[in-house]
């Protein structure tokens, strides 16, 4: 089916479903992704690493799996991305206004509202920035669609965000 359109964008972030058929199964998949997401320990069990690896390790190697652009989220650490000339960007979590009620659904916020952004033609430090605000939103909340900004609301949140917000390269 990817062969068929290939002028399609694909994002890609699996579920345990697809990284247990291995990334063997999934590679015509991994190498069509214009971007992948998945989490730290998502990543090192996609790439069956032990715990506890260095962030630009996995960046590199998901990357040589095929997609163009890689984002890991690492928790309270935010996001790592490396991009499809393999700069590496960190985007910090945006600053929660009280703790987290719940995780749910944050690192699925993330990565659909910088999908979005990138639709939208923001760079991906940027949309990285959309990603990050929005999920923080989620964390708010119980479930995984509660807290979702629109997108005139993410915009205001990120007219004037904390000092601390700040995408930069590693």
């Amino acid at each position: 089916m990817l062969k068929k359109f290939p002028e399609t964008k694909l994002a890609f972030q699996p579920g345990t479903f697809q990284m247990k058929m291995g990334r063997e199964t999934l590679a015509a998949v991994y190498a069509r992704a214009d971007i992948f997401f998945c989490n730290k320990e998502e990543a090192e069990r996609i790439l069956g690493l032990p715990t506890g690896q260095d962030i630009k390790l996995l960046l590199t190697q998901i990357k040589a799996l095929g997609p163009k652009i890689a984002v890991i989220t690492d928790d309270k650490r935010g996001c790592y991305a490396i991009d499809e000339q393999g700069a590496m960007l960190h985007c910090p979590r945006y600053p929660d206004p009280k703790e987290p009620y719940e995780i749910t659904g944050a690192g699925d916020a993330l990565a659909s509202t910088t999908v979005a952004a990138l639709g939208l033609g923001q760079p991906l430090a940027e949309a990285l920035r959309w990603g990050s605000a929005n999920a923080s939103a989620v964390l708010q909340e119980i479930g995984a669609q509660k807290g979702l900004l629109t997108r005139a609301q993410l915009e205001e949140r990120l007219k004037n965000p904390p000092a601390e917000f700040l995408v930069e390269a590693f």
